[in-house]
């Protein structure tokens, strides 16, 4: 892996400066607008507020439940979606016929949202975590679908030629030659995809869960719990960015010359 300039350093280094800051700015005018005679109190909390009531739920245990539950949901639903969306988005761009079978089909599916799907999954999977995985699984299916699709088809013709003459074989040629040249395309599929999984595990989680996020916001509601509320509200943002960052930092690890490709731009 080559070295990383310092340029780069000093930019990162900034970035991190300037987002913390961006965030001390957002909480600090917050806790000022709430302590305030602007907002009722009681219906925006202040950030205080809210960490306090974050405290007392993780000192009862019930706040690493409700994460852990969300958390494994919106895993096994990005997989399984995300998965079938690169191997569909793969033999559809690889496969004419196939695709000119099929994707009418999927172009229609594509306009049903997950949210659409919710009494349907209930009725097909009952209230267990089979309806909550499959709709976080629809949601994200079709974002990594689109990009696969469209990265595999754009691969250079030329490429794949000179690699034919070369005798690569079908398979070899797919694994070295076009999803390498898909992969700025996919991982931007999957980038979006995750913080779609966690749109959707709210929704997913109010078709009978007894545990989760968006099961902490519904009953919050339901109690008159506003700073409950907003503390479900944080923890979704906060498993956004660490999902977004640890994403970002993987590809940098895994696939260095993407992120030199990045860098050079």
């Amino acid at each position: 892996m080559s070295r990383i300039p310092v340029s780069v350093r000093r930019a990162r280094v900034r970035d991190t400066w300037l987002g913390a800051l961006g965030l001390i700015l957002f909480f600090g005018i917050w806790e000022w607008v709430s302590d305030s005679a602007l907002v009722d109190p009681v219906m925006v909390p202040a950030p205080s507020a809210v960490l306090r009531a974050m405290w007392q739920l993780a000192g009862t245990g019930e706040l690493q439940r409700h994460v852990l539950d969300s958390l494994w949901r919106a895993g096994v639903g990005f997989l399984i979606g995300g998965s079938a969306g690169v191997v569909l988005g793969v033999a559809m761009a690889r496969t004419p016929w196939f695709n000119a079978l099929i994707n009418p089909l999927v172009q229609m599916l594509r306009a049903i949202p997950s949210l659409a799907f919710v009494p349907l999954a209930i009725f097909w999977f009952g209230i267990g975590e089979g309806s909550k995985v499959f709709l976080i699984a629809w949601g994200v299916f079709f974002p990594i679908w689109v990009n696969t699709y469209l990265g595999v088809s754009n691969a250079n013709p030329l490429l794949e030629r000179a690699a034919a003459s070369l005798g690569a074989s079908h398979w070899r040629m797919l694994i070295f030659l076009i999803l390498p040249a898909a992969l700025p395309f996919i991982i931007a599929g999957v980038r979006v995809s995750l913080s779609l999984s966690l749109v959707v595990l709210v929704a997913a989680e109010l078709t009978g869960a007894n545990y989760g996020i968006g099961y902490l916001i519904q009953m919050s509601q339901q109690i008159f719990r506003v700073d409950n509320m907003f503390v479900g509200l944080t923890l979704l943002g906060i498993m956004g960015f660490a999902a977004d960052h640890l994403f970002d930092l993987g590809v940098r690890r895994l696939l260095p010359w993407y992120g030199e490709q990045r860098r050079a731009k």
